[in-house]
Order: C-alpha cells, then sequence, then structure tokens
C-alpha cells in the first residue's frame, strides 16, 4: 500500500472525493484504479483512500480518491507496511474502514 503525502493543495469533488494531481505527491510509481492509499493532509491527517479514477493530462496524472476513515499513526503504518494476519488485527482495520463508510454516508 502506498503512502500518499500532499505537499500542495489538493481540490475537494463532492462528498469525500479529493482530486490531486501526481506531481503534487512524492509517489515513485503511479497508482491504479483500485488500489487502497493512506493520505496525509496537508493538516497533518491520516485517511485510509481509495482509487476511483485515474486521468490524463498532457503533463501530469490525475488521481480522484474516495477518501474514508481517518487512522490512527499506528494503524496506518500498519497499512503501509502491508497488513499481515499473523502480526496485525485485522478485524480492527475491517471495523475502522466500516466505521468510516457509515459516517460518510
Amino acid at each position: 500500500m502506498e503512502f500518499l503525502e500532499l505537499n500542495g493543495p489538493a481540490r475537494v469533488e463532492g462528498n469525500h472525493l479529493l482530486v490531486v494531481a501526481h506531481t503534487r505527491t512524492k509517489l515513485t510509481r503511479g497508482l491504479d484504479h483500485g488500489e487502497a492509499v493512506v493520505v496525509r493532509t496537508s493538516t497533518g491527517e491520516l485517511h485510509a483512500a481509495r482509487v476511483l479514477d485515474i486521468g490524463f493530462e498532457p503533463e501530469d496524472t490525475i488521481y480522484t480518491l474516495d477518501v474514508g476513515a481517518r487512522l490512527p499513526e499506528d494503524l496506518a503504518r500498519e497499512r503501509v507496511a502491508g497488513l499481515d494476519a499473523d502480526v496485525h488485527d485485522l478485524a480492527l482495520h475491517e471495523l475502522v474502514d466500516l466505521l468510516g463508510e457509515l459516517v460518510h454516508d
């Protein structure tokens, strides 16, 4: 899972959608449609997110992200490192995601 730290302004569209240009991130590779990511906002908040759409402009790639639950630092680190059922409480991560979906509905 990628860690997407926003180092510039991003545009919010609709309900919990974040539109961000690839060049405004520190990513070393492009994201895939449906890929889960952790986003750190310019205010330092961490959120679970999923790539909903990928658009292409002549000079940049534009991602539309569905922003989910706010994550505490430890859960965000676990997700970026890769969740392992033998080490991590996957039920806790599923619960956090479910709560994030309920809050956004």
